[in-house]
């Protein structure tokens, strides 16, 4: 039986079904990160973001690599 479970995602408290027991069917499944992504976003943020905010952190990314050019 897969596990779920409501959390709040630390970056903008709103709630989500966190599908950690079968992650191929959870919300984080749409936003596709590379290590780097995942890494800053981690270096932000502890526990998993909802997938707006994985989508917003990805962009914030981004940007501040242009910044640094």
């Amino acid at each position: 039986m897969a596990e779920h479970e409501t959390v709040s995602c630390p970056r903008c408290n709103n709630t989500f079904e966190c599908r950690v027991g079968s992650i191929l069917r959870c919300q984080c499944q749409e936003v596709t990160l590379n290590e780097e992504e995942r890494l800053f976003i981690a270096a932000h943020y502890l526990g998993c973001l909802c997938a707006t905010c994985m989508e917003e952190m990805k962009k914030k990314y981004k940007e501040e690599q242009l910044f640094k050019r």
